[in-house]
């Protein structure tokens, strides 16, 4: 009869196989056991077939809860919500004592365990319970045949299961071999060749060095120069920022073009990069570089191959992608100076544009493709006239207040008066801010006039803002108005009492009297 047991595992294999579509995870045809998975509704399905004698219910009871060990092992293969396990025994005879009745304890992560035992004796009960369970219908054994005719058939069926299985493996590693990774350490190479450029010519971290070479700069791009949007993917802001973007792009690259090929993937990349720069041209104003946009992108690119290919993406990468992702996005919204605006822009971008070129060896992709061309095009241009509207105003004051100051730092002062008068047109809520900065460069460039007028209107609009008494005390003093100088010493050092420079000018007033 053991011949007879091993075509009916067999059998019930095929039909869950084929007619099913379950997914081969395992199989071991020397102990004529296979695991089989489907995601159904959220559930996690799992099947364990195995031809096997067992005596008594303990010693099934001890094969289940290994299993179920088995399963937690090898939890990478069984993603995709918690686990039902069905334990499918295939024997001629039933264990002597009531194996029904047995009671199995739960593992972590296994919602449920069923058992099946698809016996000779019991076969009617038995096949009914588990072919009502999974839709099959009944297969029938008890017509005669010979030995030779069974070897026939379990060879039979076992080949054509294992020629699924094979052809599965090969279209997994088919998945994952489109591109030789070229073109990612490619553009390693040259965001590493441009970072030390920059760092040669001048400081990565200056934001006029950035603006130099290309970098994200809002007022530029609303003059004409919209080429930065796609110079400022290959500039970095430090070498910490440097070395995680290229970090996060030699993993990300290879896995995307390893998928999507050379040409798909720089298509990708390029534009998720473009679209998350747009992102960020509408809602962050400040001066921007890196190439977090288009790594995001490839997370994007990662998720749409995910959405096509739920089984190999989380057997292979799908929850911890989904985990970095949302902890980047979560550390962006803690850390002001991170621009959420290219990543998410990024992320949204890397997967429309994945749309655009789908995914290799697939037909039938030409309507979503159209789709994907018309939905990018349509929010590339909502970006950019949001961005131009925005920019008018309050946004390109404070790319003008960030310059402004850095120009202060270097000395230039003359530059930083034309670019403080310049935002002054359309300052927004940082009038304050650019009339300090221009009253420092005034004072600094021997306009103590101009100076005064500024930091008097300054203190109109925050009367709390310490430094402007300060400054304005400074210029009362080298006029020979002592006694204004010292009342503005004294709204500093209240304001800020714990500023020694403020005590110092007021001890001065103090020794003079």
């Amino acid at each position: 009869m053991f011949i007879k047991q091993e075509f009916y595992l067999w059998k019930v294999t095929y039909d869950l196989v084929v007619k099913h579509k379950y997914e081969i995870v395992y199989i071991d045809e020397h102990k004529s056991e296979v695991w089989l998975a489907k995601n159904k509704r959220g559930e996690q399905n799992v099947l364990r077939l195995v031809h096997k004698e067992l005596n008594w219910r303990n010693e099934l009871k001890r094969d289940v809860i290994n299993a179920q060990e088995q399963v937690r092992k090898n939890n990478h293969m069984f993603r995709g919500g918690r686990t039902h396990l069905h334990c499918i025994f295939v024997s001629e005879y039933p264990p002597i004592d009531a194996w029904e009745e047995v009671e199995i304890p739960l593992k972590k992560r296994i919602k449920q365990v069923s058992v099946y035992y698809l016996n000779d004796q019991e076969k009617v009960r038995g096949d009914s319970r588990f072919f009502e369970k999974f839709q099959l219908e009944m297969t029938k054994t008890d017509y005669e045949l010979d030995d030779i005719e069974y070897e026939s058939q379990v060879d039979y069926l076992k080949q054509k299961v294992m020629t699924i299985q094979r052809k599965r493996r090969k279209e997994l590693q088919e998945v994952f071999s489109h591109g030789k990774t070229v073109a990612a350490f490619v553009l390693i190479v040259i965001n590493l060749t441009l970072f030390a450029v920059m760092e040669w010519k001048g400081n990565s971290t200056s934001a006029l060095t950035l603006i130099e070479f290309g970098a994200k700069y809002n007022p530029a791009i609303l003059e004409g120069e919209w080429w930065r949007i796609v110079t400022s993917m290959f500039l970095h802001i430090g070498i910490v920022h440097l070395l995680m973007n290229m970090l996060a792009l030699f993993y990300l690259g290879i896995a995307v073009e390893k998928i999507y090929g050379s040409t798909r993937f720089l298509t990708v990349y390029f534009l998720a990069g473009i679209f998350g720069g747009t992102a960020s041209f509408m809602l962050n104003p400040q001066i921007a570089a890196g190439a977090s946009g288009a790594i995001f992108g490839l997370f994007g690119a990662l998720l749409f191959f995910g959405l096509n290919n739920k089984r190999v993406f989380f057997q292979t990468m799908g929850y911890n992608l989904i985990m970095i992702i949302g902890i980047n996005i979560a550390f962006g919204i803690i850390v002001p100076q991170i621009d959420n605006g290219a990543h998410i822009g990024g992320l949204i971008g890397g997967f429309i544009a994945s749309m655009m070129v789908g995914l290799p060896k697939r037909s039938n992709q030409l309507k979503s493709k159209l789709m994907a061309v018309l939905l990018y095009s349509l929010l590339m241009v909502s970006m950019i006239t949001i961005g131009v509207y925005k920019g008018d105003g309050e946004q390109s004051a404070l790319s003008h207040l960030q310059i402004s100051q850095e120009l202060n730092e270097s000395k230039q002062f003359i530059e930083s008066i034309e670019t403080t008068t310049k935002a002054l047109h359309h300052p927004g809520n940082y009038e304050a801010e650019l009339l300090f900065n221009r009253s420092y460069a005034y004072s600094q460039n021997n306009q103590l006039s101009l100076a005064k007028q500024d930091l008097i209107k300054v203190i109109e609009l925050q009367p709390k803002m310490a430094e402007a008494h300060y400054n304005l005390a400074l210029i009362y003093q080298s006029e020979g108005d002592l006694n204004s100088a010292k009342q503005f010493a004294e709204e500093a050092a209240s304001l800020q009492p714990a500023q020694e420079d403020f005590q110092k000018l007021i001890n001065q007033f103090n020794n003079i009297e």
